[in-house]
């Protein structure tokens, strides 16, 4: 694929300039696919040649909006009016919940259903009194790494750093083993039974899945929040045994939600490569020459994560202009897949050794970049992180969901972070008018293209 050269002087130009037609050839060769990872159902958004449509085929390269409990509160059409108005295109919510008490999250499937059910009732409903090109779509993640997650599941601590966080331990992942005893970290015990993912999470899936599949407001099936599955020493187990079991819980699930859905996309629920393996290629943010064939190894196992049907966007997390995640945006793009940043920003503050302070403009970050060098991996240097347009031009991103980002309504709260997010934040109000303006553009720029003959020519469904 040809990339623009010109992102960092794209980066300081002002946000409505025109880009450069200057082009290069990008030296890192594409990854192969024995198997596309296209997908589309006329009428619903779709995934073709790296890049997302809606349902009538014009690009949706897109803001989006990070709601994880709408489902489980109020303020859905104050939420979607003020999406409308900003040109935000789609929302991500949790069918778990995120982070939210037994009097808020689903007590079963059940439960799941009734509100998901509601809401992309109510969302259909208000898109049809709208232009299509206004049209707000939603993304349902289906589990969580962490608490509450699918009733009945269990979390443990797994990380040697991240002594208070308790997670899917990576047995989940593996399949055929429905109980499994894991050994936690921290001296906090030796837990018994736990379930993998069979137990409970993919009847849970079958349920929600087969509600919905017929819904038009759907824009598809996340199959977790930032899943990954990290080798333990302590139980014996190397990280190639973890990723194994996780590309192995992928065919499973992607196969698994397409029998009951052949309308809308799936989505990967990883951070990116290097957190969900557990392994930095960076040396202090330096790409290690020696290291890249194994990335790039790890990159193609995960597209040829594919039995009956293969998954069809590469999902990602990203805060303060982490390199892993581009990495990873401009590898699949490569091998013509589509990348989205389910989650996005910028911290304005948050402790930890681990993690650093952001003490700079978060809205000039989001148009213009970061002052702060890094190196991508065909060892091109840039003075400046990427601004958000900078993602969607150079690295090919489809869209990006920034973190903490529900309507200032009345039960907001639970979604937000003062932190990481935008609403309630000290600078909510420079920060929402910054991603406004290049939502704006970018729905523009969508509208500007039209129809794409490519997606048309795709039908999915009649392939197999």
């Amino acid at each position: 694929m040809a990339l623009p050269s010109n992102a960092v002087a794209r980066a300081q130009e002002p946000l409505d300039s025109p880009p450069s037609e200057e082009v290069v050839e990008a030296p890192q060769p594409p990854a192969s696919i024995a198997r596309s990872h296209d997908w589309r159902k006329p009428g619903f958004p779709a995934a073709v040649g790296g890049s997302l449509f809606d349902g009538a085929c014009v690009p949706l390269t897109s803001i989006a909006s990070n709601v994880p409990n709408l489902p489980f509160r109020s303020g859905l059409t104050e939420t979607l009016d003020f999406l409308r108005l900003s040109n935000i295109r789609w929302m991500r919510v949790f069918a778990t919940g995120h982070g939210i008490g037994p009097d808020r999250a689903p007590r079963d499937t059940a439960a799941a259903v009734r509100a998901l059910r509601t809401l992309v009732d109510q969302v259909a409903a208000y898109n049809a009194k709208n232009p299509p090109h206004e049209a707000v779509y939603v993304l349902v993640s289906l589990t969580d790494y962490y608490p509450r997650g699918v009733p009945g599941d269990r979390h443990a601590y797994d990380h040697p750093n991240f002594r208070d966080v308790p997670v899917l331990p990576a047995p989940w992942y593996r399949s055929g083993v429905r109980l499994f005893d894991f050994d936690q970290e921290h001296g906090y015990g030796r837990l018994q039974y736990m379930p993998n993912y069979e137990v409970y999470y993919k009847p849970w899936v079958q349920q929600i899945v087969a509600s919905l599949a017929d819904s038009p407001a759907l824009l598809g099936w996340q199959l977790g929040n930032e899943l990954k599955a990290r080798g333990s020493p302590r139980n014996g187990f190397t990280p190639s045994d973890a990723y194994g079991w996780y590309l192995g819980f992928t065919r499973d699930m992607v196969d698994t939600i397409r029998q009951s859905d052949r309308n809308h996309l799936i989505f990967m629920g990883a951070q990116y490569m290097a957190e969900l393996v557990d392994w930095d290629y960076r040396l202090n943010g330096t790409p290690v020459t020696e290291m890249l064939p194994t990335y790039r190894g790890l990159v193609q196992d995960a597209l040829d994560a594919c039995d009956a049907y293969c998954w069809n966007v590469w999902g990602l997390t990203g805060y303060d202009g982490n390199p892993f995640a581009i990495d990873d945006a401009m590898s699949f793009r490569r091998a013509g897949v589509a990348s989205v940043y389910t989650e996005f920003g910028h911290t304005r503050e948050i402790h930890g050794d681990s993690q650093r302070l952001f003490t700079g403009d978060r809205a000039f970050a989001v148009r213009f970049g970061v002052p702060s060098a890094w190196i991508d991996l065909d060892g091109r240097q840039f003075p400046r992180q990427w601004s958000v347009p900078d993602l969607m031009a150079q690295a090919g991103v489809a869209g990006i969901a920034p973190w903490g980002t529900p309507a200032p309504t009345k039960d907001a709260e639970l979604d937000t972070d003062v932190g990481r997010g935008i609403t309630y934040a000290p600078d909510e109000g420079p920060l929402w008018s910054a991603w406004r303006d290049v939502a704006t553009r970018l729905e523009a720029a969508n509208r500007a293209a039209g129809v794409s003959s490519e997606c048309r020519a795709l039908d999915s469904t009649t392939a197999r």
